[in-house]
């Protein structure tokens, strides 16, 4: 009994870390945008029309009842994110299309 627990919270504490390993690179990867830290974080491809995207940016402001002023700054591109570029991709092999090939 106690080596079938043993092995089920060796188990959860192996996975916990294989994911939290894999959700930090995909993070590092969206942050950097791909281009590493020696270009400045820029991607190599200046062709690439998510890479060309103009941000958008949002500005709140309310007032507090004490009279103060909150200002929020909200810059953002409208980019996708990996996740489902990739999801796309592996349903473009599993769904078998007759039409011309996706662009992404």
């Amino acid at each position: 009994m106690r080596a079938a627990l043993w092995n089920a919270r060796a188990a959860l504490l192996y996975s916990l870390g294989g994911w939290t390993m894999l959700g930090a690179m995909l993070h590092y990867h969206s942050n950097s945008g791909g281009g590493g830290a020696e270009n400045g974080g820029k991607p190599e491809n200046e062709s690439d029309p998510q890479a060309n995207q103009a941000t958008h940016k949002e500005v709140f402001t309310r007032e507090t009842a004490l009279g103060f002023q909150v200002t929020t700054v909200v810059t953002y591109k409208d980019v996708q994110p990996p996740i489902t570029r990739l999801l796309r991709r592996v349903k473009s092999f599993l769904v078998s299309d007759d039409g011309p090939p996706s662009k992404n």
